[in-house]
Formats: C-alpha cells, structure tokens, sequence
C-alpha cells in the first residue's frame, strides 16, 4: 500500500486568494483545491506569482464586456484577467517609452488543446487594439487588420480535435508595434510548427482544417468556387472522417473568412488562387493509385487527375510521372524507376502536405505585408505567444518532441526571470541571496540541442547519412557519451524503439517511428520538377526557389543538417526549429514577460465540472507547480513585520513589548529557536522557509487551543449563570402578575364599577 501523506489545508477565509502565492500553506493540493474553490465561486482567472491561470469555464461567462475592458484599461481594478495582462504590458510598454527606458512586452500563452489559448489571444490583441486606437480615425484599419488576421489564421490553421472544436495547430507570435503616442503602428506574425500531418489524416471524431470543410460547403453558392471540381466534404478522403463541428457553421464561417482577406487586403484573383490551391489539396487526396502485374504503381486518369492537372496548370502526365516514378542519379547518368503503390501514395501525401504548408506561409506572408510598419518612428512592441503547452500521450513522436523542447527552453526562460525578480527581492529587503536555492533545467536543454553531441545533433548526423535511419538513431544516441551521462536520458529497456527524456514536467518516451523522415521533410525532386513545369505564377510563387534547392541537395551525398557538405545544403526542420526557437527566445529575453497558462478542467467540454487529475497535470505541465516548488525551495512564506507580529503574538507576547516591528519579529523567532537557515529577516519583510511557518502554526494553534478551553469553560459558565438568572426573573415576574390578578379581582368584588364608566 503506498504511503499516505498529509500537509496542513488553508484556512477556508484564504482559501480562495485571488494570487496562490499568498497562501500560508503552498503546495499541490492546496493549489488545486483554491483553484477549484475559486472555479466553482465563477472565478476563471487566479494568479500564482508572476502566472495567471486561465481555467477554461466551458460556457459564456459575462466578464468580457466593454465596461469591464474599460475597467482594466484605465486600472479601476487589479482583480486576475487576461485584461489586466493586455492592459498592464501597454502601460508598462508606454511608461518605459516616455520615460527614454525603452522597453518591450510579451505575453507567453500556453496550455493544451481545449484550454483556452486561441481565446486569451483574441482577449489580449483585443485590448491592446482598443488602447491603441487612433481617436482620430487615420489608423482605423490597422487595428481592424490585425483582429481580422483571427477569422483567417483560424480558417487555414485550426481544426477540430476531440479536445477543442477549434484547436490551433500552429504556434504563433504576434508582434503589435506602437508609436511614440501610443496609437498601433503595425503588426507581424511568425508561425511555428504547423501540423502538415493532419492535413493528409484525421484520428476518428477529428477534422482536417477549417477552410477544407468551407469551401465545401460554400461550394455551390459562391461563383469563385464553381470551377474547382469541388462536392461536399464525404466525398474527399483528406476531409471524410469527420463532417461536423459543434458551433461551427461552415458555409457562415467561409463568408467570415473570404470577407476578412478582403480587408486585410487580398484582391478577388488571390482569394480565386487560395481557393483553387485548397481545391488541389483535396483533389490529390483522391488520385487513386494501383499496382499493374509488375508491382509497378499505375494511376488512374480521372476527374481528381483533370482537376489537379487544370489548377495547377501542369500536363497531367506529368503528374502521373512525378508521383509514381522516381529519378535515380549515378554519377551523371539519371534514369527514372517505377514505385510501388505504396511508395507512390506516400509521395502522393507528401505533395499535398507541402501544397498545403506553403499556401499556409503564402497566406502568414502576405498578412505580414499588410499589417507592415507604416511609419519609419521608433516603436515599441507588445509581442504574444500562442504555443502548444508540454505534450505527453500514450504514444509520443516527433512533434512532441520538438513541441516539448520548446517549452524546456521557455521553462528555461521562466526560470531564470523567477531567479531574478527573488535577487530583486532580497537586494530590497538586504537580505544576502543563496544561489543554491534556486535551479533550473538547463541541462535537459542541453540534452536536446547541444552542438556536436545533443539529440538533435544526432538526428541530423544520421539524416545525411546514405542508409540512415530510426533505429541508426537510436543507436547512435545509446552510444554517444554525453548523453548517456546526461541525468534527462533514459534508454528504456524492455522497448527498443523508443528513448526517454526527463523533462522538468516528467518524463518522456518517445517512438523513434518516423523521426528521420520528419525531420528531412524533402519534396521529391520529381515532384519539384513538375511543379516547376506550372504555367501559374501563383504556384510559381509559393514554390519558391528554396523548395528546388532543398530537393535538389536531398539527392547530394555529403549535405549537412545545418548547412555545408555540398555545393547546395538543405536545412533539416529540427535544425530549423532550433534557429526559429532560437530568435524567439531572443525577443522573449530582450522583453519584460507576463505568463499565461490555460486549463482544461475536464475532458468532456462541460461547464462546472473540474477533474482534479487533469488539471494537476497541466499545472505541472505548464510549469505552475514548478513555480511552488522554486517558492518552497526559498523562502515562500512572506510577512510584513506587523502583519507577522500580529499573527503569531499569541507565541511570545512579551516580544509585542520589544523596540520596532522587526525587533519583535526577531524575539519570535528566537523564542522558537529557529535555525538562522529557516529565515530572512529583511528591512520590512520576514521570508520563512515552509517547515519554519509549519512549526509556528502548530505552536500557535496549540496555544489557542489551550486558551480555547478555558475560554469554553468560562463561556459555558457564563450561560448557566445567566439560565439561573433568567429562571429566576420569570418565577418573579410570575408572581408578581398573579399577585396583581388577585388583587384586582378583590377590588371588584368589593365595588361595583358598572355605573361608572370612567372608572370602568
């Protein structure tokens, strides 16, 4: 039987703190039970420190409204919001430019799918829109611009998952430029990670992308989709899977969508070009491929051929060629050999991913041009960050594991921000910091993308390598020195197909299944070539030259993962993850940061219902407990002087009676013979390590429980008194009014009053 272990629960007048950090005792379930008091009180936003936590309510709560908005903005109120986060990074973003300290904002939204993080971002731009509203009108499209890149990027990017009927798949981070005045000069956006898997498959109760299920259902309404051979969703396999989602009206949503590219500034012949590329996606998908009596894949010459072979405006032979053929070089010879179905299938997938990835780039380019700067003033910025929060599933992959790495490197991040707002505190207090108290996870970091040794390293080393492959990779990971002394690894045994990493929010196994191939993420030449071939500049333009040269140095022996080896070098996305990641964690750190993290409290999308498991799990995940346990490892019990003195002076009143506030809380804790390590006195606070305030509560709880007896005593003799008193009153009371009867009753008798009425 596992052992049971007990900690001391809050008092039920703090249980429900609006900042978690303020409870006396700070721990997972004293964590877990405010925040599920306070989200059965109607409460969805809690603070944990510098962390809001947003808990997804499930239902339309009334807390969004333009007089709350108005609220914020002016700073009537501090209460926990996702508007007070917007609110608060502009002010401070508008201070540090009027007083010449520049400097930027950025908001850092993560957690699962379902939890809120596509919403917290619409709350946060928004705000930050309305504040930096140009009163005169002259800007007035820039701001529209930027809240209508929601529809579209919602449109192409999101899609329902058994978690969230509108799940982001794609990270995103959103730079929103000020000027001098503080009106909205502009607007960037940089994606991540995008999930080209789904577009080629669903799990069962999951849909493809929004805008597949659009134009499918807009299809025989609108003109501009007439000529794209398109039928209802059932009829694609890339869309067939799933048809519905709830809330979501298709046909609706494609008019939202079509009018936001309109505004933001795409004419009728790029929508016409978007469409017809989302069409081809859905025609490849239903190219059917067989194998003749050779083994040799044969594609069939129908309508989905004709319609991919008209919109992109290539022979379709060609496309017949490019997919079930495949060109071989040896020295300067190159001669072309036949593919399996199942070779060509894979290669009839990999063409729609690609198609649908750089329509997806196309589309975030071209909002980017949009909402560029308008001014050459100097600016400052409040940047968001809409990420997947930390990942683990029955069955973990490559995605995962780059998803994960992510959010190492901004625990990485959070970490070191805590550490320094603790050496603020304690150099304002004069209290002498110990380092030791406080670490990070950098060598889980380092595990990961260490150059020459790390993980990604290794992948990329056996990438480019002639006969590569997953189980290469492994081995190469058992083997390699550094990382099997790297405490974050873990070569589980009993499975040789997978390798665990100890990441600050647990561990990891990931299968090794499909990492090489992922991470090379190459179009066939020959499907770059066809392409090529396109008589439409759109393609023309969304295969740019990096496509060709990627292709191209895949057929290169020598190629690098990071660049150099051949004369042209591609760039593996691991690789390219890493550089990506790499510039954001620049921006992030040259930035003050606000953390949001959102919780699902339940799987089953209702409102009021909290699973306790699920959402501790996220806590963790999304580096909240990790926050408490870097508070516990310090000092996370923090009074002001008074406040202590008041609190525990049932302990030693005669140190009430001693010089100043710190003298007295001095005298306390010598009078519990507290070690020096237990606590930091400093000018107006006193810091107590977690067993320090345990002890004292015990002591004091002791001390009022003996003072409780006597007071029950005293009490209860004070009510037998006060009985005895009242029994008493009543006897006498009673006998005076049957004395008093009496005696009437005798006056009456003895004269007759009948003849006089005033008497009577």
């Amino acid at each position: 039987m596992s052992q049971i272990q007990f900690c001391y629960r809050n008092p039920s007048a703090v249980e429900a703190a609006d900042d978690f950090l303020t409870l006396p005792h700070l721990d997972e379930p004293n964590i877990l039970h405010s925040l599920r008091v306070r989200y059965w009180q109607g409460h969805v936003y809690s603070y944990t420190g510098p962390i809001l936590i947003a808990v997804n309510p499930w239902r339309q709560v009334d807390i969004y409204n333009i007089n709350v908005m108005e609220a914020y903005k002016a700073g009537r109120t501090k209460a926990p919001h996702i508007f007070d986060i917007a609110a608060k990074s502009y002010r401070y973003c508008l201070f540090s430019s009027l007083v010449g300290d520049r400097k930027n904002q950025c908001i850092l939204i993560s957690g699962e799918s379902g939890s809120g993080k596509t919403e917290s971002t619409k709350f946060v731009l928004q705000v930050l829109t309305a504040v930096g509203e140009n009163r005169t009108g002259a800007s007035a499209s820039i701001e529209q611009q930027v809240m209508l890149t929601n529809p579209v990027l919602e449109a192409f990017g999101n899609a329902k998952t058994l978690r969230n009927d509108n799940s982001s798949r794609f990270g995103k981070w959103i730079n929103v430029h000020f000027d001098r005045k503080g009106t909205i000069a502009g607007a960037e956006i940089k994606t991540y990670l995008l999930e080209k898997a789904r577009v080629i498959h669903q799990t069962a109760g999951e849909r493809n992308y929004h805008i597949f299920y659009q134009v499918c259902g807009a299809s025989s309404q609108q003109k501009m989709l007439k000529d794209l051979g398109l039928a209802e969703a059932t009829n694609f396999n890339y869309s067939k899977t799933c048809l519905t989602a709830s809330g979501i009206d298709d046909t609706k949503s494609f008019d939202r969508t079509k009018q936001a590219l309109h505004f933001i500034g795409f004419d009728a012949a790029s929508q016409q070009n978007i469409f017809a590329a989302v069409s081809v996606v859905l025609h490849v998908g239903n190219l059917r491929i067989s194998e003749n009596s050779d083994g040799n894949a044969v594609m069939e010459t129908d309508r989905h051929l004709q319609a991919v072979s008209q919109l992109l405006r290539v022979d379709p032979n060609a496309v017949k060629k490019a997919i079930c053929e495949r060109m071989i070089t040896a020295g300067t010879d190159v001669m072309m050999k036949p593919e399996t179905a199942e070779k060509a299938n894979q290669c009839r997938d990999a063409l729609a991913k690609a198609l649908y990835s750089k329509l997806f780039d196309y589309i975030v380019k071209c909002v980017n041009t949009a909402l560029k700067l308008k001014t050459n003033t100097v600016t400052m910025q409040v940047s968001v960050l809409d990420i997947f929060g930390f990942e683990v599933f029955e069955s973990n992959h490559f995605e995962q594991f780059c998803i994960n790495y992510a959010n190492e490197k901004l625990q990485l991040h959070f970490n070191h921000y805590n550490f320094m707002l603790e050496r603020q505190l304690y150099a304002k207090e004069g209290i002498e910091l110990v380092e030791s108290d406080f670490v990070d996870n950098s060598g889980c970091v380092d595990l990961i993308e260490a150059k020459g040794w790390g993980v990604q390293a290794c992948l990329d080393d056996v990438c480019i390598m002639p006969k590569g492959d997953d189980a290469t990779f492994l081995q190469k990971l058992i083997q390699t020195p550094q990382i099997k002394s790297n405490g974050h690894f873990a070569d589980p045994k009993k499975n040789n197909r997978s390798f665990i990493v100890n990441h600050y929010a647990g561990s990891v196994a990931y299968d090794i299944d499909g990492f090489c191939e992922k991470n090379k993420d190459i179009l066939a030449v020959d499907l770059v070539q066809m392409l090529q071939t396109s008589s439409s500049k759109f393609f023309e333009q969304i295969f740019d030259n990096s496509a060709a040269e990627a292709a191209a140095a895949s057929m290169k022996p020598g190629r690098k993962g990071g660049g150099g080896g051949g004369s042209v070098a591609y760039k593996s996305v691991s690789a390219t993850f890493k550089t990506d990641l790499s510039s954001l964690m620049e921006a992030i750190n040259a930035a003050d940061p606000h953390f949001v993290r959102c919780v699902n409290p339940n799987a089953e999308k209702k409102a009021s219902l909290f699973n306790d498991q699920k959402a501790i799990e996220q806590l963790r995940c999304g580096g909240v407990i990790e926050a408490v346990r870097m508070a516990r490892e310090s000092y996370p019990a923090r009074f002001v002087h008074h406040d202590f003195v008041g609190t525990f002076a049932v302990i030693c009143p005669e140190a009430c009676k001693m010089g100043d506030s710190k003298q007295q809380c001095l005298a306390m804790v010598q009078h519990m013979k507290l070690a020096p390590k237990q606590y930091r006195l400093g000018k107006t606070m006193i810091l107590l390590k977690r067993e320090a305030v345990d002890l004292m509560e015990k002591e004091r709880a002791r001390l009022l429980g003996g003072k409780a007896v006597i007071l029950q005593s005293a009490g209860r003799r004070l009510c037998v008194c006060r009985r005895k008193r009242d029994a008493k009153k009543r006897r006498n009371d009673d006998g005076k009014k049957k004395h008093a009867k009496v005696q009437q009753l005798s006056f009456n008798s003895k004269y007759d009053l009948s003849s006089c009425p005033r008497l009577q």
